[in-house]
């Protein structure tokens, strides 16, 4: 949630401020970096493997 949060403050400061190039490149790394981490995370979610069911 943490992630979706950050992505959705990123899009709010380019959509609504005029930045210049240092700050461009700051926002699109944290832009970047958050796509990169919550790709990173969705991978891991996905190949984790189920718990062993137990039978009683």
């Amino acid at each position: 949630m943490a992630l979706n949060a950050l992505s959705a403050a990123l899009a709010w400061i380019v959509h609504n401020r005029v930045l210049d190039t240092w700050a461009t490149l700051t926002v699109g790394g944290f832009a970047l970096s958050n796509a990169l981490i919550g790709s990173w995370l969705v991978w891991r979610l996905l190949r984790d493997e189920p718990a062993p069911q137990k039978i009683n």
